[in-house]
């Protein structure tokens, strides 16, 4: 299956192809592409809104042919290494997804590791600060985008973490990096300017969703729903596949 190799600030960047889109420019986003294919969760028309769900590992899992996150486990040991509280991590998982959720017709909804489309761990074998793999349905023709399969977000367990930001630029803020990680997830990639979430390089300038970061959800699934539609995304809850102590 073709994956994709996005890095949050971890090395060389691969370059993608761009579809330009009338919401937006180059500049305020870009699309992620693979094999020449746009990808997106929900039916494959770009402005069709999409459910996804989404899990933390809750044991060690594999995940074959993979390029990135090949094998993730419980994010367990990353919170207690960083003195992270469960219920702060829960939290900052919770803001991620609502801030993707408010500003496109994407929802969010927990599951069971086993089926999430979304799974979220730790690496097992550390390599740069996060990373997202993605797998999206082949068997698919036509000239529209791809429906994606699956989508793994892997954090390193050997890199520092923290809640919030403090100037500090080699401990990187929870939120703001699972917020990045999960634009790759569904379908955004790194744009060529620097005033995004989605940019490529961690700076500590914004915590919410910026313009480009907004046209570009926008533009794969179309306008939010109005908020009394939107499922609630508890951050005092466990999800399924959560840490268990």
């Amino acid at each position: 299956m073709p994956k994709s190799l996005l890095p949050l600030l971890a090395g060389a960047l691969m370059v993608y192809c761009v579809t330009p889109a009338s919401s937006g420019t180059i500049k305020d986003y870009r699309e992620l592409i693979l094999d020449g294919h746009q990808l997106k969760w929900g039916a494959p028309v770009l402005g069709a809104g999409a459910v996804v769900t989404y899990a933390l590992a809750d044991k060690a899992m594999t995940f074959v042919g993979a390029r990135n996150c090949k094998s993730i486990a419980p994010v367990d040991g990353v919170l207690a290494a960083n003195r992270v509280d469960e219920k702060a991590f829960q939290a900052e998982l919770a803001a991620a997804l609502a801030g993707w959720q408010a500003v496109a017709d994407i929802s969010f909804r927990p599951a069971d590791p086993v089926s999430a489309d979304i799974i979220i761990g730790a690496e097992v074998e550390p390599l740069g600060r996060a990373f997202t793999n993605v797998v999206y349905d082949e068997a698919s023709s036509g000239s529209g985008p791809r429906r994606l399969r699956q989508s793994v977000i892997c954090l390193n367990p050997a890199e520092r973490w923290k809640v919030g930001f403090d100037g500090n630029l080699s401990t990187y803020d929870l939120r703001y990096t699972l917020m990045h990680e999960i634009g790759h997830a569904i379908g955004l990639d790194h744009p060529a300017g620097r005033n995004a979430v989605m940019d490529f390089a961690y700076r500590e300038r914004f915590r919410v969703l910026q313009p480009g970061d907004i046209a570009g959800v926008t533009a794969i699934y179309g306008q939010p729903k109005p908020a009394a539609e939107l499922p609630v995304i508890a951050s005092d809850e466990k999800a399924p596949g959560t840490i268990a102590r």
